[in-house]
C-alpha cells in the first residue's frame, strides 16, 4: 500500500510540476512554447511530410517566377518543394480561404481589401513593389490612362472574384462602357491578343523585371501610358502608393520608356493560411532572406520591410523569425522580473511557513512542559500536606501516571529532551515528599516510578 501511495504522490508532484513548467513556459518563453505546441500539432494531426501548396497566378507572371525558384532552394535546404497552383490572381486570396482547394500559401498585393476582411489569413513577408503598367501599340494616340478607350484587357479573374486592380483603376477614372470596354486575356498570350483587335490597350500588376512584361516590350512594337495624377490614385487605393517605372527598362534597344513613367505601386505579400506548420514557415523564409533567391528573382529584399506585411497579422512563426535576434526588450525584462520576483517571493514564503512552523512547535512544547510541571509540583505539594498515607500513595501513583504521558510525548518529539528530564525531576521531588512523610509510608508504598 505505501508503494502505490508513493507512486501516486510521485505523479502528482510529476503532473504539478509539468503544468507549472507550461505555464512559466508560456510565460516566460512563448517563442519556445509555441514552437513545441506546434510541432506536437502537426506530429499529432499526421500533416507532416505532405505537399503544401501555393496560389501563384499565371504561370507567365512574377508571382510564379517567385514560386519556381522558392521551391529551387526549399528542395536543397530542406528536401521538400512547393506544389504551384496556377490560378487568376486576384482569386489567389479566394483560393486560399476555400478550404476544398487544400490552398496553404498565396502571393497577393496590399491593395487586396479582402485580405485585410479576411480570418485565417497570416502574412509571412512583403517581397516587392508590383507597378500598374497601361500598355498600348505604338501607333495608339493614348498618351495617359485618361485616353482610354475600346477593348482594354484589365487580366484575369473568375466570376465572383475581386476586381482587379485594373478593374479599380478604370473606375475611379470613370473609364465605363460604352467608352471602355473590359475584356479578359485569351490563352494565345499578350501579343497576340494585341495584334488580333482582342484589345487596344492592356493593364498589368506586375515586378519591373517579370518575364510577362519583358516579353510584350521585346519587340519594341508597344509602349506605356503614364498615370499623371498617380498621387491622387495612390490615396484612393488603400495599399498602394505613388511611383514611376524607370526609363530605359525594355525594348530591343532598353529604350522603353523613353522616360520615367509616373503610375502607382503595390507590394507584393506572401500570405499563409492559419494552420501552416511554423516548420514550412521558417524554412520559407530562411529561403527568402538567402541572397542567391533576390538575385534569381531579381528583387531587393530585407528583414526590416519584409515584415511590413500590409497591415496583416504576421504568422506566429514569421513573428519569431523577424525578432529571433532582438535584444532584450522592456517586455522580456518585465516577464524575467515578473519570474524572478515571483520565484523570491516563494523563497521569501517557505521560509517563513518553515520559521513559523518550528515557532508554533516550540510554543506548542512550552504549553505542554508548563502544563505538565504545574500538574506535578501541584502533585508534590498535595503529598506534603495529605491528611493519610493512602491519600499520598494515591497521589504519586498519578504522578508516575503523569510522567509516563510525558515519556510517550517525548517519544512523539512533542517535548524535547532538556523538558522531559525536568518532569523526571520535579517527579523525583514528589517521591522524595512521600518518603518524607515517614519510614513506613515508604516501606508500604510501591515503587511506581520503577516503571
Amino acid at each position: 500500500m505505501r508503494g502505490w501511495r508513493a507512486v501516486g504522490a510521485a505523479s502528482a508532484v510529476s503532473i504539478a510540476s509539468i503544468i507549472c513548467v507550461a505555464a512559466l513556459l508560456q510565460f516566460l518563453a512563448p517563442d519556445l512554447a509555441y514552437q513545441l505546441k506546434d510541432g506536437a500539432r502537426e506530429w499529432l494531426t499526421g500533416r507532416r511530410g505532405r505537399t503544401y501548396r501555393i496560389a501563384t497566378g499565371t504561370a507567365a507572371g512574377s508571382s510564379y517566377r517567385v514560386g519556381a525558384v522558392l521551391n529551387k532552394y526549399l528542395l536543397v535546404r530542406s528536401g521538400y518543394e512547393l506544389e504551384l497552383v496556377v490560378t487568376a490572381s486576384p482569386g489567389n486570396l479566394t483560393s486560399l480561404l476555400d478550404s476544398s482547394q487544400h490552398i496553404d500559401l498565396a502571393t497577393i498585393n496590399s491593395a487586396d481589401d479582402e485580405a485585410a476582411r479576411a480570418d485565417g489569413v497570416y502574412g509571412l513577408a512583403a517581397l516587392e513593389p508590383q507597378y500598374f503598367f497601361v500598355i498600348v501599340p505604338n501607333e495608339s494616340a493614348t498618351q495617359e490612362i485618361r485616353d482610354l478607350s475600346g477593348a482594354v484587357n484589365t487580366g484575369a479573374r473568375e466570376p465572383g472574384q475581386p476586381a482587379t486592380l485594373g478593374e479599380r483603376v478604370l473606375e475611379f477614372y470613370g473609364l465605363i462602357p460604352p467608352r471602355v470596354s473590359v475584356v479578359r486575356p485569351t490563352q494565345r498570350g499578350n501579343v497576340a491578343d494585341f495584334e488580333s483587335g482582342h484589345q487596344v490597350a492592356a493593364t498589368r500588376t506586375q515586378s519591373l523585371h517579370s518575364d510577362l512584361i519583358e516579353g510584350i516590350f521585346r519587340n519594341g512594337r508597344y509602349r506605356l501610358a503614364a498615370v499623371r495624377d498617380h498621387e491622387a490614385l495612390a490615396r484612393s487605393i488603400p495599399g498602394a502608393r505613388a511611383a514611376s517605372i524607370p526609363a530605359g527598362l525594355y525594348g530591343p534597344e532598353r529604350t522603353i520608356p523613353p522616360a520615367p513613367v509616373p503610375t502607382i505601386a503595390v507590394t507584393q505579400l506572401l500570405v499563409a493560411r492559419t494552420d501552416l506548420p511554423g516548420r514550412v514557415a521558417r524554412d520559407i523564409l530562411e529561403v527568402i532572406y538567402d541572397p542567391r533567391f533576390a538575385r534569381d528573382v531579381q528583387y531587393e529584399l530585407s528583414e526590416d520591410a519584409g515584415r511590413n506585411v500590409g497591415g496583416l497579422r504576421l504568422h506566429p512563426a514569421a513573428e519569431i523569425y523577424y525578432h529571433r535576434n532582438d535584444l532584450l526588450t522592456s517586455d522580456r525584462l518585465g516577464r524575467v522580473s515578473f519570474v524572478a520576483s515571483g520565484i523570491a517571493a516563494l523563497a521569501a514564503a517557505v521560509q517563513f511557513f518553515i520559521r513559523f512552523r518550528r515557532t508554533e512547535r516550540v510554543n506548542a512544547r512550552r504549553r505542554l512542559l508548563g502544563s505538565d510541571l504545574a500538574r506535578l509540583q501541584d502533585l508534590r505539594r498535595r503529598i506534603e500536606t495529605s491528611a493519610n498515607d493512602e491519600e499520598a500513595r494515591r497521589l504519586a501513583a498519578e504522578a508516575d501516571e503523569l510522567l509516563w504521558a510525558a515519556e510517550q510525548d517525548a517519544v512523539s518529539d512533542l517535548l524535547d529532551a532538556s523538558g522531559i528530564q525536568a518532569l523526571r525531576s520535579v517527579h523525583q521531588g514528589c517521591w522524595r515528599a512521600l518518603e518524607h512523610r515517614g519510614p513506613q509510608s515508604a516501606a508500604r508504598g510501591t515503587r511506581s516510578g520503577a516503571r
